[in-house]
């Protein structure tokens, strides 16, 4: 049970009602009862609010007109966000290394850390403090991890790949893969050697059964608090600037260098060697050809403004209609010739 004048103090939040309630749970605003605190940020919420059963609501700062208790904030969202993870944050365990998992030689490994049955870690391999790698994590020669990682089951890093601290990488994503690069002399696929690695920073995150794939030379860099979601692929070379978000199935082709701040939607991608600013927002199925500048929003195949790809789709959706329109034209500028 949570005081809701605590969780008013963890955001900055300011009560409305009564600041001794005593909070069970935080739940989403259909499945709220009696006990939970949940948010109402959307218009539709909001007017609804007086008929859902939650004890109090999350709200905007500015809203008021309710006889619920309210806990205002300028960013009721982030305000969810931030309690969600601190009421359901796991306080770390140290289980040590199990006798089931495999050890090299002349790996760094601190007391604090939970290695669980049939991990592999090779040899030089470097941890932080408070690192969790679950059942069949492969880490290979040479690899550095940071504190405070988390590694699902089945992740495997291939050699040399860094990690910062508070990096979480969910089951069966590979950091490190070689790069995709031949050379054709006429007859057969000549493999370039891939000898580089992969420098993920601190606060990374990284969904299920994704790729990030080591530099040809030098590093692939993804910076800090970048968020990648299931099945996202970076190829070799690629920076990814810090906060940049990419949802799934976005693929990212060799040499990208990509802005801070940058949101990639579903099934997006970008071909190699292209610049993109910070501040950039890529839509859904979105094809990326050429440099994208700074604070833009792009859309279709290939990417254009997106004010003047939906302009272009307008038109198309009535290219029927101005078919016919041009048949009747026509008809009569030739009834008109005769």
């Amino acid at each position: 049970m949570y005081k809701l004048q605590q969780l008013a103090q963890l955001v900055g939040g300011r009560i409305l009602g009564d600041s001794s309630l005593e909070i069970r749970a935080v739940s989403p605003f259909e499945a709220a009862g009696p006990g939970d605190l949940t948010l109402a940020a959307g218009r539709k919420n909001l007017e609804r609010l007086d008929t859902c059963p939650a004890s109090a609501a999350i709200v905007p700062s500015d809203f008021s007109s309710s006889a619920k208790t309210l806990l205002q904030v300028a960013r009721p969202k982030l305000a969810f966000a931030q309690i969600l993870e601190h009421i359901h944050r796991t306080p770390f365990e140290p289980k040590g290394i199990s006798p089931l998992s495999s050890v090299g030689k002349e790996c760094r490994i601190p007391e604090e850390v939970s290695i669980y049955p049939f991990v592999f870690l090779s040899d030089r391999v470097a941890i932080g403090c408070r690192a969790t790698f679950f059942p069949g994590v492969h880490i290979g020669e040479g690899c550095i991890v940071g504190e405070d990682v988390v590694l699902h089951p089945n992740v495997v890093l291939y050699p040399g790949v860094q990690l910062g601290n508070r990096v979480i990488i969910h089951s069966g994503t590979v950091i490190g893969a070689d790069g995709f690069g031949y050379v054709f002399d006429g007859s057969r696929q000549i493999k370039i050697p891939q000898t580089g690695t992969v420098v993920i920073e601190d606060d990374v995150e990284i969904g299920a059964n994704s790729c990030v794939d080591r530099g040809t030379f030098g590093a692939t860099v993804i910076e800090k608090g970048v968020k990648l979601d299931n099945h996202v692929h970076i190829a070799h070379n690629c920076r990814v600037g810090s906060n940049t978000v990419m949802v799934a199935q976005v693929g990212i082709s060799g040499s990208v260098t990509i802005g801070r701040n940058c949101i990639f939607a579903g099934h997006s991608g970008v071909v190699d060697h292209v610049m993109i600013g910070d501040d950039v927002k890529v839509m859904m199925k979105t094809g990326v050809s050429k440099d994208v500048p700074p604070n833009s929003s792009v859309s279709g195949q290939p990417a254009l403004d997106h004010r003047e790809a939906m302009r272009i789709e307008a038109i198309t959706r009535r290219l029927p209609e101005i078919y016919e329109e041009w048949k009747a034209i026509k008809r009569r500028m030739k009834d008109d010739g005769n």
